[in-house]
């Protein structure tokens, strides 16, 4: 067999090819590319049974296994691939020797299959039969996605069908147009199939008389595609095949063409056309597909961005969704500031309903009976204090000035506009401070925290870079990682010369700077230096010691030499960085200009 090794030799980039305006939905249109054809079709021409179209292809530079790698991370994480999705429930995995691996319901994969099976694929043949083209497939998975909008999108279940290649097929020369896989067998490529499932125990009557097409836009949520199935596939490239595996060195990817992803849709004609948000939403699951597939060659096969540390994603997602149905709606609607209402009102709520599940977890692990207190330092427009203190923690925010927005709150909400001069600001029976895009205040919180009493913690969410004595930040040269990122760091340094231990946390908002440095214990060396200052620990020493006050006076003389050593390098940092400047408001800018003109102008003329 003669290779053409020059046309798989190419340097690789996404290079998709696409047949939305061809398909059968669609009104035919002249293009200049290959024309969208049936694939295997399942019923001749003319008839009203849904049949395979092909709606895309793509080079890529990857193995089939490396397509299998990137299809099971997609069973499971379909949040990452559709982000209306909160979770999925894996009802039933079944390989093709019948054994079952997972099942946590008490229905057989073939009774969802045939509840499944739309009216125009019901007949003799089952729907699997049907819908994979008589093909075997090699496992079956019955999922259930469950959407962050509880209340308002409803589950589904999916059934998903794995079709490993089985042969080669006859010899032929391969490019990157679409062409009819009979020509190259059909058992040639490997495909993993969605398919949508209606139970037959719908409400009686709830799409009695419906078509198919109009049942799927009742029954399913907003975020699935109203097509009866769908299907992504591999094509290895004979002509590259063995010289891809010797491309492969330590898991990076090679430049050369290895096979193609495929894009089928399932269709009868009666979907209607494709928009072009529809026809988006395909492109982009298909260049994510081929972007997943290159960096788990390179080894990537998760996010670098650690997201859900503090507070399991599950709990986050719950809190949120339950917030945001309270709030967002009214303050959207009603938001009387300048700024862009649903940037804000989102923003906030999405530090509130983390805040409040953090603060749960503290209660759950230390045993406290009663709502954490706060005060929210820099508060700006106070929608943040307003969401914590109507959820019932006591608390206040403090900013410089009063807001419109504020009076619209009610009297439970607690917001004060005063100045704040740090370095003699302290709070007594806080729990909490928060530093939400503080400014000027944002590198003194760890600061404040520290001399406050009893034990406070604090998170502070950089945004303006702003040091200790009030102006600018001035950065250290060279600074490789970003402003932003070597901001963040400043931060760590002053909460590491405050003894606390940096926690941090990327916060599911719509902001770019959405990153939260925590300080909810103290250092572990200081733990174990002094370990008397814990919560009821120094009485349970004194009852285990009675007789030996010597012991209980050298622990409590460790405790005040930890503390005098941390007073001592607060001051210093503190020297160091020069007299904190206070800022003035806006309000109190605008009276010392027009008292300027005045007197300008009561000035005789010379």
């Amino acid at each position: 067999m003669s290779r053409n090794v020059e046309s798989a030799s190419v340097e690789f980039k996404y290079d998709a090819t696409f047949y939305f305006d061809q398909l059968p939905n669609n009104q035919p249109k002249e293009a200049s590319g290959e024309p969208a054809v049936a694939v295997a079709a399942t019923a001749e021409a003319g008839q009203a049974a849904p049949q395979w179209y092909r709606a895309g292809k793509a080079p890529v530079p990857f193995q089939e296994h490396v397509f299998w790698a990137v299809m099971q991370r997609w069973i499971l994480e379909a949040p990452s691939i559709i982000p209306p999705v909160s979770k999925v429930e894996i009802i039933q995995d079944t390989h093709n020797d019948s054994t079952a691996i997972k099942d946590k319901d008490s229905q057989e994969v073939e009774t969802q299959q045939r509840e499944g099976a739309l009216s125009g694929l019901s007949g003799k043949e089952s729907y699997a039969e049907t819908i994979l083209e008589g093909r075997q497939a090699d496992r079956t998975i019955l999922r259930r996605l469950l959407p962050k909008r509880i209340k308002k999108d409803p589950e589904m279940e999916e059934l998903l069908y794995f079709s490993h290649a089985q042969g080669q097929g006859e010899e032929e020369e391969h490019t990157g147009e679409a062409k009819q896989e009979s020509a190259q067998g059909k058992d040639d490529i490997s495909q993993v199939t969605f398919a949508p499932v209606f139970k037959a125990s719908e409400p009686e009557g709830q799409t009695e008389g419906m078509s198919e097409i109009k049942r799927m836009e009742k029954m399913l949520p907003f975020f699935y595609p109203k097509v009866r199935g769908f299907r992504y596939g591999y094509m290895a490239d004979k002509d590259s095949e063995e010289e891809e595996q010797g491309d492969e060195i330590d898991g990076v990817a090679g430049s050369k063409r290895a096979g193609w992803i495929t894009l089928d849709l399932f269709l009868a004609g009666d979907e209607g056309e494709f928009t072009d948000k529809m026809q988006y939403a395909f492109k982009e699951l298909f260049k994510k597909l081929y972007k997943w597939g290159v960096n788990t060659t390179k080894g990537f096969t998760s996010s670098r961005v650690k997201h859900d540390v503090l507070v399991p994603k599950e709990l986050y997602e719950r809190t949120y969704a339950r917030i945001k149905e309270k709030y967002a709606q009214k303050w959207v609607e009603t938001w009387p500031e300048r700024t862009d209402a649903l940037k804000f009102v989102f923003e906030d709520l999405g530090i509130a309903a983390w805040l409040v599940a953090l603060w749960q977890l503290e209660r759950e692990r230390s045993g406290m009976t009663g709502l954490q207190r706060f005060v929210d330092l820099g508060c700006g427009n106070g929608f943040l204090t307003h969401v914590l203190n109507e959820e019932g923690h006591p608390g206040t925010g403090i900013d410089l000035a009063a807001r419109k927005v504020w009076e619209l709150y009610g009297e439970n909400t607690k917001l004060e506009a005063k100045t704040i001069i740090p370095d003699e600001t302290v709070f007594e029976d806080v729990d909490w401070i928060i530093g939400n895009h503080a400014d000027e205040l944002a590198p003194w919180i760890p600061i404040i925290a520290s001399r406050s009493k009893p034990f406070t913690r604090f998170v502070v969410i950089p945004c303006c870079f702003y040091g200790l004595s009030g102006s600018r930040y001035s950065f250290p040269k060279g600074s490789p990682d970003g402003k932003y990122k070597a901001y963040q760091d400043y931060i760590r340094d002053v909460i590491d010369i405050c003894d606390y231990e940096v926690q941090t946390e990327i916060l599911r908002i719509p902001s770019t700077k959405n990153v939260a440095l925590v300080g909810s214990e103290r250092k572990r060396r200081q733990r174990r230096e002094s370990n008397s200052v814990k919560v009821g620990l120094e009485n349970e020493k004194r009852q285990r010691l009675d007789g030996a006050p010597e012991v209980i006076e050298k622990e409590e003389e460790d405790a005040s030499a930890v503390e005098k050593r941390r007073k001592k390098r607060i001051e210093k940092l503190i020297d160091d960085s020069g007299l904190f400047v206070a800022r003035i408001s806006d309000k109190n800018k605008q009276e010392l200009l027009k008292a300027k003109k005045a007197a300008a102008l009561a000035r005789p003329n010379k």
